[in-house]
């Protein structure tokens, strides 16, 4: 939990609470209410970009190209390299299992735009792999939250009736603006692919280098042994 509009608020939870009907976003007070034997603590500023971050870092092994998206998420740019893993499902599949092994609860989809992925990893329950050109179909019955829109936006269009993206995706384009604002009209674009959307990857760990010249080639056995060692002395020194 941290402060909040004057208030203790909860910013995430385990399992355990969230079985319990304890929610993010909800007052401590209130959710004390619900379960007095709450166990609260006390969430560090800059905790969430330093823990994305490092898992960025560690993500580096299924692409060089991957950002951190704040608060709970990870983007990465998979293209040329499913198949080392042997496709698209394998992949997803061993990154997945390598970050729960971490203790992490995971959620995660292929797609061919940042959005569809964004939004079928957090709000679909069929499949996580997108097949191309197939975002529209993928996107029809998951809510309009699903399109990042701000929860007045969200609100708004629940108001009216409209509880899936299938619901006013294929409305006139004047008439959602005037009614929900432009965010909603740059949303769809770029979760279909009508307008492409950038990410910001994170620059990969330099390589711990070390370097030993040698007047003449190394061809002996006991020769590479001993620069071997000398070099990993002098790697373990610097690390």
């Amino acid at each position: 939990a941290a402060p909040g509009r004057g208030r203790m608020l909860i910013r995430a939870v385990n399992a355990l609470a969230g079985a319990d009907g304890i929610r993010a976003g909800m007052v401590v007070a209130d959710a004390r209410a619900i379960y007095p034997s709450l166990q609260v603590l006390d969430a560090k500023e800059g905790m969430e970009e330093e823990l994305l971050n490092s898992l960025a870092e560690y993500c580096l092994r299924y692409t060089p190209d991957i950002a951190p998206n704040p608060p709970d998420g990870l983007i990465l740019n998979i293209k040329g390299c499913p198949h080392l893993w042997g496709g698209e499902q394998a992949y997803l599949k061993d990154l997945v299992l390598k970050l729960r092994g971490m203790g992490y609860d995971v959620r995660a989809a292929i797609a061919d735009t940042i959005g569809a992925a964004w939004a079928v990893a957090r709000y679909g329950t069929i499949t996580p792999l997108v097949q191309p050109g197939e975002q529209k179909q993928a996107l029809s019955m998951l809510p309009p939250a699903a399109l990042r829109l701000e929860q007045p936006v969200t609100e708004r269009l629940h108001k009216l009736g409209l509880y899936t993206i299938g619901s006013f995706l294929d409305m006139p384009r004047p008439a959602l603006r005037q009614r929900f604002g432009p965010e909603i009209l740059t949303r769809i674009d770029q979760a279909l692919g009508r307008v492409t959307e950038w990410m910001q990857p994170i620059r990969p760990v330099p390589p711990c280098l070390e370097r030993l010249p040698c007047l003449e080639p190394v061809r002996t056995a006991k020769g590479i042994e001993r620069a071997i060692g000398q070099l990993l002395k002098e790697l373990c020194l610097r690390l």
